[in-house]
């Protein structure tokens, strides 16, 4: 049988995919409006992290054990406070494990091989139940959810971008140069763009929101009001 016909369905659950650039504000407007819906979330990019970290922890390195890690990874987010949610595996939160820099190259390197990537498309098809789920990630409309029932495709100018992460590193007590911070992002943002695998682009039918005017108060209204079209039409 064809992969593609053994993919889960989207069943009685309603799909939203939230895709963009780095800094657009995809994670907290995302965590916002599921929070406020009670839909289930999931950072996309979160699950490369975290097949990374198995990967680490067990000493796996070759294609079949990273893509049967990747299968059976039992990895969810789940609400912690207002806004906030955590990343878990099993009842362990390993919110900041992912974020440290072996993990992430642990990550990229799984994240190259065709048996972790169709692994991981069928986890996060399988994600969430009813009433529904917001993803956010890079390629979660064109790919991962093509039929989703609403695309939004979330950015901002890069010098906006940039300045947010600066921001949010100043809050962490960490400092960086905001022209570090913007070339990283562009360099990024040329790499997402032009792979040949999954580019990073909006779909033909999602809606744009550009929020680099908009406050992240603003922006997680204007999500909220398009969420609610597809919820309660």
């Amino acid at each position: 049988m064809d992969m593609e016909e053994t993919l889960p369905a989207k069943g009685d659950r309603v799909i939203i995919a939230v895709d963009g650039p780095a800094g657009a504000g995809k994670g907290a407007v995302c965590r916002a409006v599921a929070e406020r819906f009670g839909l289930a979330y999931l950072e996309t990019g979160a699950i490369y992290r975290a097949v990374g970290l198995l990967a680490l922890r067990q000493g796996v390195s070759d294609e079949a054990g990273l893509a049967e890690l990747a299968r059976t990874m039992p990895f969810s987010f789940r609400s912690v406070g207002p806004g906030r949610f955590g990343a878990y595996l099993g009842e362990e939160e390993v919110t900041a494990q992912l974020r440290e820099e072996a993990v992430g190259e642990a990550a990229s390197k799984a994240a190259a091989l065709p048996e972790v990537r169709r692994a991981l498309l069928h986890f996060q098809r399988g994600y969430g139940g009813p009433p529904g789920v917001i993803l956010d990630g890079r390629d979660v409309g064109t790919v991962v959810w093509p039929e989703a029932d609403l695309k939004i495709f979330l950015t901002a100018s890069l010098e906006e971008r940039a300045k947010r992460r600066a921001l949010e590193l100043r809050e962490k007590g960490e400092t960086a140069s905001l022209e570090e911070i913007r070339q990283r992002m562009a360099e990024r943002d040329a790499r997402d763009s032009s792979r040949t695998h999954a580019p990073l682009l909006p779909a033909t039918d999602a809606v744009t929101l550009d929020t680099t005017p908009l406050t992240l108060d603003e922006s997680i209204a204007r999500v909220t009001l398009l969420v609610a079209s597809v919820l309660h039409p």
